[in-house]
């Protein structure tokens, strides 16, 4: 598994994760999806990896689930959830988040509608978890559709199935955030 380094931007302070690998050891520029602003990042010996997942508190912090094929992805979404004092638990597969939904009852869970080949798609969870067959009524959990389609190209009746859409786009993780607490305080 890929570990990432946390870079912040200097002009806005940003947190942007990347892939070392990706750096050369001239370093590497990039832009800042949040100003605009270029500059180089060289890593050194001194940058630090963001820790793995801590041990979260399931009882006392509002649970979400992540349920994405992308490392990368759920990375962004555990740090930018974990700012707001967010417990988020990960999968990578279809049958690694329900097993935890069906563990944790959260209240809410993101779904990435395209799971990646040989994996049920994310439609397939949002059904599950709307039937009720994750021992909790449908509607105490609350589901994000988190995707790389626009919303006008998701049928209407698929977005209906959700309490949220999200595009993944430039400005997602800000959005998601605000969705996630907006579901919460429901």
């Amino acid at each position: 598994m890929a570990k990432f380094v946390r870079v912040i931007c200097p002009s806005c302070s940003k947190d942007i994760y990347m892939d070392p690998s990706e750096v050369p050891e001239s370093g590497k520029s990039v832009i800042c999806s949040s100003c605009g602003t270029t500059f180089k990042v060289k890593l050194g010996k001194k940058d630090k990896q963001p820790s793995e997942n801590k041990e979260v508190d399931y009882l006392t912090k509002p649970r979400v689930v992540v349920i994405e094929d992308s490392k990368f992805a759920r990375t962004q979404i555990i740090e930018a959830l974990g700012e707001e004092g967010i417990a988020v638990v990960e999968a990578e597969t279809a049958e690694e988040g329900l097993k935890i939904v069906r563990e944790i009852q959260p209240s809410v869970v993101i779904v990435d509608i395209f799971l990646g080949i040989g994996n049920p798609q994310g439609l397939d969870i949002i059904r599950t978890i709307k039937k009720g067959s994750t021992q909790g009524s449908p509607d105490e959990i609350k589901v994000v559709m988190y995707t790389v389609m626009s919303e006008e190209k998701v049928p209407l009746a698929v977005r209906k199935m959700t309490d949220s859409f999200v595009h993944k786009g430039p400005t997602a993780l800000f959005h998601l955030r605000e969705e996630v607490i907006r579901l919460l305080k429901r």
